[in-house]
């Protein structure tokens, strides 16, 4: 997930965020509730929105990703859409599988050549609690991991509009035309007693631009932050890049390590590129009721790690995403 200096994470997430009324992008490709299998639905220029209970996957794209070359991978570079589908309204979100995918539906993965550097979703609506810029509500880099949030738990959404931002790769030397699919798990607001969560975003390199520089051989890399919300931390998932052996939360007031994951490199064939070179292929997220509780005022620590032969890392990230049941 590369920004390449960029400062997505606040200035040009905020950019994007505040634009208004602009076509919806993306489509709704599946719904189904209870009992009834939904139809697919074709692309529209207004929003369609899917029923507020039930699972849906999201298209977005089509996007082509350029060639790579005999020097470097084939890049969109960041890219902003606005006012993008959402997969319901008035509606709490209980989980989301990120997946890159050819017109077909097939998996897109650098074994062919396309690689989901990252996608951010997110809305100016709300204050993100930890830069203080739009909100992030969910993210992904090329692990694809699935989140499910625990029983009794939910991302509530209104009305809001929401963006995006994407970086897409192609190790391949043809270019490549992709569709970014999410799928989400909702289900409606109205009666439900589900317990809200307040994403928070830990990154390793900071608010103005998330990425840093790692040396060769093995290298940690620290932040912290002092806790602005009171609640249970209940599920956290993260992101490193090539050669990035694990990533943890600790809450240093108390003492509590809240989420440690550990990397897996290449760990089935989609994740190793036409060359042999391998990439993140799994990030287990935490999960539990709670993983621990933060108080205002706690200090959290986010550390990201990496061991590297060969040669120094350019524009590496450590990145946890966590969501808090306020209290």
């Amino acid at each position: 997930m590369s920004l390449r200096r960029i400062p997505f994470l606040t200035i040009a997430i905020a950019t994007a965020l505040s634009v208004g009324a602009l076509p919806a992008a993306g489509a709704v490709t599946r719904a189904s509730v209870p009992g009834q299998e939904g139809e697919p639905a074709k692309r529209q220029a207004a929003q369609q929105v899917a029923p507020a209970t039930g699972t849906t996957t999201v298209r977005y794209g089509p996007y082509t990703i350029p060639a790579a070359t005999q020097n470097d991978h084939g890049t969109t570079h960041n890219r902003i859409k606005f006012n993008i589908q959402k997969p319901c309204d008035n509606c709490f979100i209980t989980g989301f599988k990120p997946n890159l995918v050819y017109a077909d539906g097939s998996n897109a993965n650098v074994n062919t050549g396309p690689m989901l550097h990252h996608v951010v979703l997110g809305t100016h609506r709300r204050s993100d609690v930890v830069c203080k810029g739009p909100q992030r509500i969910f993210a992904s880099g090329n692990e694809r991991v699935k989140s499910v949030l625990p029983s009794g738990y939910g991302f509530k959404v209104g009305k809001e509009r929401w963006n995006m931002i994407y970086d897409l790769m192609n190790h391949a030397h043809q270019e490549k035309t992709v569709y970014i699919s999410i799928t989400f798990t909702h289900e409606a607001a109205d009666g439900s007693r589900l317990k809200p969560v307040t994403p928070i975003w830990m990154d390793a390199g900071g608010c103005l631009g998330s990425v840093y520089d790692a040396p060769e051989g093995t290298s940690e890399k620290t932040r912290r932050w002092r806790s602005t919300v009171s609640g249970d931390l209940v599920h956290m998932r993260g992101h490193l890049h090539h050669a990035g052996r694990s990533v943890r939360t600790k809450n240093l007031t108390t003492g509590e390590t809240l989420c440690s994951i550990q990397a897996e490199e290449g760990g089935s064939p989609e994740f190793i590129d036409p060359h042999g070179h391998t990439e993140i292929s799994d990030m287990p997220p935490c999960s539990g009721e709670p993983l621990g509780t933060i108080n205002r005022g706690d200090v959290l620590e986010i550390t990201s790690r990496y061991e590297i032969n060969g040669h120094s890392h350019d524009n590496v990230m450590g990145i946890m995403v966590g969501w808090v049941a306020e209290h």
